[in-house]
């Protein structure tokens, strides 16, 4: 499993930077100590930064969720605007092939590890208060389950598809 999982991160190494990178500031923003910051490795850290757990749930939360939510904006934005641009040349299919490889890159590189997301629910579920509870539900289901579809590598299988879908429209 750890082979097919680096090997998709290194064919979506642009996605496993940009993910590392926010997490990275999301570390730095919420104080947490990082213990290693290589951003791709031979073993399940690699798209992810090496970090103690935070103390609080906030903390917790924005390190899981933060990163997803940047991927997602860049997700849309390079598939959107491929369509915008909708020329027909070789240098605009060219472009559009590179969007579209960058989106897949940033989508399977979205979630959090495990252990992350078990920490934030943890955080969030067992010791944060009912507001907390409340607000941070969809961000946390989402980027819980997600982080089990990136581990077993469901997230290039959707990708995949996703893919398969557009060009075929």
């Amino acid at each position: 499993m750890t082979f097919l999982y680096c090997l998709i991160r290194y064919l979506t190494f642009p996605g496993a930077y940009v993910r590392a990178m926010w997490e990275q500031i999301v570390c730095k923003c919420t104080k947490t100590v990082v213990e290693d910051n290589r951003y791709i490795r031979d073993d399940e850290m690699s798209g992810h930064v090496e970090h103690e757990f935070t103390a609080k749930a906030q903390g917790s939360f924005a390190l899981c969720f933060v990163p997803l939510f940047m991927n997602s904006i860049g997700i849309f934005s390079l598939l959107l605007f491929p369509a915008v641009i909708g020329a027909n040349s070789v240098a605009a299919t060219i472009f559009n092939c590179l969007a579209v490889w960058f989106a897949v890159s940033l989508f399977c590189n979205s979630f959090p590890l495990i252990e992350d997301a078990m920490n934030m629910m943890e955080k969030v579920y067992k010791k944060g208060n009912i507001l907390q509870k409340i607000l941070y539900f969809p961000g946390a289901i989402v980027t819980y389950i997600g982080a089990y579809l990136e581990r077993y590598n469901i997230t290039a299988l959707i990708a995949i598809i996703g893919v398969i879908i557009i060009f075929a429209v």
